[in-house]
């Protein structure tokens, strides 16, 4: 498990003992107090074997000082998690432990050998709780305690000369054991595919939406195959919507950002190139005004889609905003993004825009800049250097392509301050 999934349990921990430690406190206040109160007042009658041995009003004594002492002990609990906003193993099974040991404790001095199985019973409400809440390996230690507990009430029991049979007490122990280990196993199965929805649900807030739930390993559907068809159906809506320009139909910045990072991780886990391509349309507000802008969008859809035909299978293109685009050409050099930009030059220069009636043509200035990925922030750097080489390339008269050279920098006619604003530093390509 990474550190970020480690303190996330840890935090959902602390936030379960908080709000559990209230109902904890008024559960044992009211029961184990209100049976103590009924059976000090026979109404109930107390024939345990810690009540034959000393006497029903100091058995009685002894279960209200085995409460106090668990309160205590809960508080304690509850205040070191309220202080460090965290809980680990070590609070959980603190916790469980002391659960199970009230609970067998006020047991032996409440009630008669007879009456052991309730133990096992309520048990079965605590280990749910603890597989619900705090998952698998809690819950084993919960089992653990449970068997290992009754085993030493059974023994004390025969050993004070109590009723007990050891073959019955066996017997119902094993079963119990059995059909808990079941019904954790079932619960673990669960709870292991509610987590996979909700990795998918995190990855796609996050704008991922590679993660889809698999529903294969579901040999009988239930609630959560259902939910997580769901989440399979609204994925692909949720991507375009998230990731995608709705004018152009290309990506936009955010979708652009997250598929360029895992294009960097791949480039630089097997030491390949890339390249970026900044396209802006010449003169575009002439368009706009010449034409209105209902026709200047229909000219973006126009020239969104020929650029997408244009470039090849695995580059990204996107819409950065107005009239400006981004390409990343994965594993391509400076020789394979100058081909890249021919053709899209050639492309436009070709293309008569249904939009304009074929009475115009539409020309584009490319900035480019290539390198080998040696850093996370390689991207944001050949933005940058692109950003400059199309600067190049519209004051040099439009219509062309640039690729961007250490002597551009400062040709961008604003000076340092502009260059500092730029979104990475070159070193870092």
């Amino acid at each position: 498990m990474n550190t970020a999934a480690a303190l996330s349990g840890e935090l959902s921990n602390a936030e379960v003992l908080l709000w559990q430690g209230k109902f904890r406190r008024l559960f044992v206040l009211l029961l184990g107090l209100g049976t103590v109160t009924l059976e000090w007042s026979d109404v109930i009658a107390n024939d345990s074997v810690l009540a034959r041995r000393i006497g029903v009003d100091s058995a009685m004594l002894v279960c209200i000082g085995l409460i106090f002492a668990y309160l205590v002990l809960n508080e304690v609990i509850l205040a070191i998690v309220k202080r460090r906003a965290l809980a680990g193993n070590r609070a959980v099974t603190a916790t469980v432990v002391a659960d199970m040991a009230l609970l067998f404790s006020t047991m032996y001095a409440g009630t008669p050998a007879a009456g052991y199985t309730r133990v096992l019973l309520i048990s079965i409400f605590t280990v749910q709780l603890t597989q619900l809440y705090f998952g698998s390996r809690a819950t084993m230690y919960n089992l653990a305690c449970v068997a290992l507990l009754y085993v030493v009430l059974v023994l004390v029991a025969m050993k004070a000369g109590a009723p007990v049979s050891v073959s019955e007490e066996f017997w119902n122990l094993s079963l119990y054991l059995v059909g808990m280990l079941v019904l954790v196993a079932f619960q673990g199965q669960m709870s292991d595919r509610l987590r996979r929805i909700t990795v998918a649900f995190n990855r796609a807030q996050e704008g991922d939406f590679s993660v889809q739930y698999d529903e294969n390993p579901d040999e009988m559907p239930d609630a959560i195959t259902a939910v997580g068809r769901a989440f399979n159906r609204m994925r692909g809506r949720l991507e375009t919507i998230v990731l995608t320009d709705p004018l152009s139909g290309c990506y936009n910045r955010r979708g652009f950002d997250h598929l360029a990072s895992r294009e960097v991780a791949r480039a630089m886990r097997i030491g390949h190139s890339l390249a970026v391509l900044a396209v802006d349309v010449d003169h575009f507000k002439k368009v706009n005004d010449d034409f209105g802008h209902l026709t200047g969008d229909e000219v973006i859809r126009e020239m969104s889609a020929l650029l997408r035909e244009t470039a090849r299978l695995g580059d990204i293109v996107a819409r950065i905003g107005g009239e400006e685009f981004e390409i990343l050409a994965p594993d391509t050099n400076a020789e394979g993004a100058q081909i890249l930009a021919d053709r899209i030059q050639n492309a436009f220069r070709s293309t008569n825009f249904e939009s304009l009636g074929g009475n115009r043509k539409i020309t584009v200035s490319i900035g480019f800049a290539a390198d080998v990925a040696r850093g996370e922030r390689a991207v944001s750097a050949l933005m940058a250097r692109a950003d400059e080489a199309l600067y190049v390339a519209k004051t040099d008269g439009r219509d062309r392509t640039e690729l961007w050279h250490a002597a551009m920098r400062g040709r961008d006619g604003s000076g340092p301050k502009r260059r500092a604003q730029k979104t990475a530093d070159y070193s870092t390509v």
